[in-house]
């Protein structure tokens, strides 16, 4: 008796961190498949095998377009495939997405799947926006199956033309939905920083989870926050989130950030709960998004959002019930919404009592990664 090989099948990111997309559901897509990780040398990519148990590649790959790197990566990426023979090619983010399909296609790779997590262009203008468009068409023309994080993304594709693939969205979306057991306000694990960080009952607090980058909307919120404070000083800002190297960032607002005593700024942390637990209202002004993952651990803490009324976000928060849709880009409308949150305690408690529930049953993580499965074995069947 012989025992059934499993198929190769390699999840490929730019840079690890992304990675952590398939936290856990590594374990659930191994039943069926030999699953091995591809992405930039980093600590990161050494963790999440050893945590997983899979085997790691390391190939340098950079987020910005450059081309004498991306060359590079991109024949690194076809030795490896040519040395492994995988039966999938599974690319995540933009540029390994790229890359990936395109070197798949070259050695003739039978199942290259790329998942869109976010379309990058629409964060920029003219000549870069045509440039990173046509990347995506690219990523589409060389895959043969297309998945979409979002109906929403989905949309987008086929009003602008992207690919006349057809687009598969796995459940209700989401890459990795959301573990309610981990993400629980009422875990005792879950440690009460508030006194750490001087916050009392009298604090009303603001908080937002994310990379602090302009497209991220800090500008707008740092201001409208600033605002808020002048009449309220008991109210605080808390960012769980780094600053990134070569971001468009106004200098006076990451001064603020740093010096302002009202906002408390800790960072980059692993463990997001403990801050999701201290704050009354999740703000997340964002211009863009595949899909508001923070949006949605904020709602399994409990935490109610106030969030830019765009695909990625509309999908997760229903205005007026789980949270509240504001136009992106603008202060005046994010300060407003944000000083009637202030003054109305009724509508956060309403808000708060349904939205662990609300993506409970749309996201739970579980019931996603047996559908992930189903798509990528069925992909394979044919």
């Amino acid at each position: 008796m012989t025992l059934k090989m499993k198929k190769k099948f390699l999840i490929i990111t730019t840079v690890p961190i992304s990675l952590g997309f398939f936290k856990g559901q590594i374990q659930v897509l191994k039943k069926k498949f030999d699953i091995e990780l591809v992405s930039s040398p980093e600590d990161r990519l050494i963790e999440i095998c050893n945590e997983e148990n899979v085997i790691g590649h390391a190939i340098p790959m950079k987020r910005e377009i450059s081309i004498f790197y991306d060359i590079k990566s991109l024949f690194q990426l076809i030795h490896l495939f040519k040395k492994i023979k995988p039966a999938v090619i599974h690319g995540s983010t933009p540029k390994a997405g790229l890359l990936s399909m395109f070197a798949g296609w070259l050695v003739k790779a039978p199942h290259r799947i790329y998942y869109i997590h976010g379309l990058r262009y629409q964060g920029n203008k003219g000549f870069k926006r045509r440039l990173l468009i046509s990347m995506e068409k690219m990523s589409c023309y060389f895959a043969t199956d297309i998945i979409a994080v979002s109906f929403g993304v989905k949309e987008i594709i086929k009003k602008e033309k992207i690919t006349k693939k057809s687009i598969e969205i796995i459940g209700n979306g989401s890459v990795n939905g959301i573990d309610l057991t981990f993400f629980s306000a009422s875990k005792s694990e879950v440690p009460d920083l508030k006194e750490l960080y001087k916050l009392n009952s009298t604090n009303f607090v603001y908080g937002f989870v994310g990379r602090l980058v302009k497209d991220k909307g800090l500008y707008e919120l740092v201001q409208s926050f600033l605002k808020i404070y002048t009449k309220t000083p008991e109210t605080r800002l808390l960012l769980v989130g780094n600053f990134e190297e070569g971001d468009t960032l106004d200098m006076n607002i990451k001064e603020e950030i740093i010096t302002n005593p009202a906002i408390i700024n800790v960072g980059f942390q692993k463990d997001v709960r403990p801050f999701f637990k201290m704050m009354t209202v999740f703000v997340f002004p964002t211009y863009r998004e595949g899909f508001g993952v923070s949006l949605m651990e904020a709602a399994a803490m409990g935490v109610p959002s106030i969030s830019s009324n765009i695909i990625g976000c509309n999908e997760i928060i229903k205005n007026g019930y789980n949270g509240i849709l504001i136009p992106p880009r603008s202060i005046k409308s994010l300060t407003k919404t944000m000083r009637m949150v202030l003054k109305d305690k009724d509508k956060i408690n309403e808000m708060s009592y349904v939205c662990r529930d609300y993506v409970g049953k749309k996201y739970e993580q579980n019931k996603l990664w047996e559908k992930t499965l189903n798509t990528y074995s069925k992909i394979l069947e044919s």
